[in-house]
């Protein structure tokens, strides 16, 4: 390695909005994880398992993305995948079954469930948030390549 060179890594991706936004979903989703666990009820209920069960996934999905553009791995690996596109899918997913779990532990109304709930909605939020500009993006790049 030469100094150099190129960098392997993004610096500027972790302080632009999409990065901020994928570490505060993670942050969101440690909480709601942690929420869940040091609750009254036990875990083996229908929907704190899948509370877990969602965020855990949502979790692992929002770390890798943000280490695939951290480390840039769409330009090195997967040239022929949009990371736009990608993005768009997994988010979308991710808003979707945020909201779903959100709701079902709203609704034991228990206390430490309603926390886990809020972070959970502000994950689906964030998730929304993150879809939506991921399709902004895909949609003005499909408009500047069309010929009249």
């Amino acid at each position: 390695m030469s100094l150099t060179g190129t960098q392997d890594y993004d610096r500027k991706y972790l302080l632009s909005m999409p990065g901020l936004c994928k570490l505060a979903c993670l942050l969101c989703s440690f909480v709601g994880i942690l929420c869940i666990i040091c609750g009254p009820v036990r875990v083996s209920n229908f929907r704190g398992s899948f509370y877990l069960a969602v965020v855990t996934i949502g979790f692992v999905a929002t770390g890798c993305l943000l280490l695939a553009r951290y480390l840039r791995l769409w330009q090195r690996q997967f040239c022929r995948c949009d990371p736009t596109l990608w993005s768009l899918a997994v988010h979308s997913s991710l808003a979707l079954a945020y909201f779903t779990a959100s709701g079902l532990v709203l609704s034991l109304d228990i206390g430490a469930y309603t926390a886990a709930a809020f972070f959970g909605l502000t994950a689906f939020c964030i998730n929304g948030l993150e879809a939506y500009g991921n399709y902004r993006r895909s949609r003005q790049r499909e408009v500047a390549t069309q010929t009249i």
